[in-house]
């Protein structure tokens, strides 16, 4: 009880004053850049700004005006690129990472980029934010780093699969559609209501259903950032400097300590909401409701349901004792 109290304290402090701005670059100056300025109230996220802008100047400027708060930033485009040619190490490891869920990430290099634009915008974007005080660090109050939107949909709300919104070769227009419809629902369930989240897809016509996918790509942005200030994430560098960040599998199996003092192991995709249920809920486990209070001890990501699932197995095959090794293990690694 205590840690989880604690645990909503800090969120609060941390979220007071804190803005949410997600960004879908377009890589090019011909195209419009979804642009999202979100804020927490309550367990979701309430939309301030939601717009289409063209300029790397307007997107600065919009996002300046906020400068009073802290500002998290992600941006769904390379924001640090020192290669000429090739991938990046971020889009290599991402790309081993997630190859179990047929999620990858194309190659980012100079060469590619500035077939777009010859400054090539993210990397203008990201230095002229860094002189305004931004940086790839979240302890910092002006933060920004690379998202993807792609695996932050499939990690958070669609079973860890791709959703293919995206238009491609083989894709009727209506297919497209209802995937966005599908999309719309995701987030409707993370934001406050907003007029773009009730939007009849359906009556979208040409341009405008990709103007809709960009705006909905801003949201994404801006929520990927807050989730994974609080959430599991894995962060991917460029030059041993954090640069992109991603939400992982919510799966995990974890273990207690009882009161009197016995192990217990779950698996649970909400340690807080669970640990929560185990020591004042009816939905805790029976051999908890007895042993309480329970505390945290122990706790590692798995894949997926099915993962987790023969991870708690294996781990309940374990003596106490190999257990309490397991505890020291990660103790002593996350200090």
């Amino acid at each position: 009880m205590v840690w989880s109290l604690y645990l909503l304290n800090l969120r609060l402090l941390f979220t007071l004053n804190s803005i949410y701005v997600g960004i879908d670059l377009a890589w090019g100056e011909k195209n419009l850049s979804g642009f999202c300025v979100a804020k927490p109230q309550g367990k979701k996220l309430k939309i301030i700004e939601l717009k289409l802008l063209k300029s790397i100047d307007e997107i600065i400027q919009a996002i300046l005006q906020y400068k009073d708060h802290k500002i998290y930033v992600g941006v769904d485009a390379p924001l640090v690129v020192p290669n000429e040619t090739g991938n990046r190490e971020i889009e290599k490891n991402f790309n081993k990472d997630f190859a179990k869920y047929k999620i990858s990430m194309l190659p980012a290099n100079k060469k590619l980029l500035s077939k777009y634009s010859p400054k090539i915008r993210s990397i203008e974007l990201f230095e002229k934010l860094s002189k305004e005080g931004f940086q790839r660090d979240f302890k910092h109050n002006k933060v920004i780093f690379e998202v993807y939107t792609h695996s932050t949909i499939a990690m958070c709300f669609h079973n860890h699969e791709i959703l293919p919104y995206k238009r491609k070769k083989g894709r009727s227009s209506e297919f497209i559609k209802e995937q966005l419809n599908i999309y719309k629902k995701y987030l409707f369930k993370e934001f406050h209501s907003h007029p773009l989240l009730k939007q009849d897809v359906a009556e979208l016509k040409g341009q405008s259903v990709k103007d809709y996918e960009d705006m909905l790509d801003s949201l994404t942005c801006s929520y990927a950032m807050w989730y994974c200030q609080y959430n599991d994430a894995k962060f991917y560098q460029v030059d041993n400097v954090d640069t992109f960040v991603t939400p992982i599998s919510k799966w995990k199996v974890y273990m207690l300590r009882c009161s009197d003092d016995t192990l217990y192991t779950g698996v649970a995709t909400d340690l807080e909401r669970r640990l929560h249920e185990h020591n004042n809920s009816a939905k805790g486990a029976k051999y908890t409701r007895v042993r309480r209070p329970v505390e945290l001890v122990y706790y590692e990501n798995c894949d997926d349901r099915v993962d987790a699932t023969k991870r708690e197995y294996a781990i309940k095959q374990l003596s106490r004792q190999e257990k309490l090794e397991l505890i020291d293990v990660q103790n002593i690694c996350r200090r």
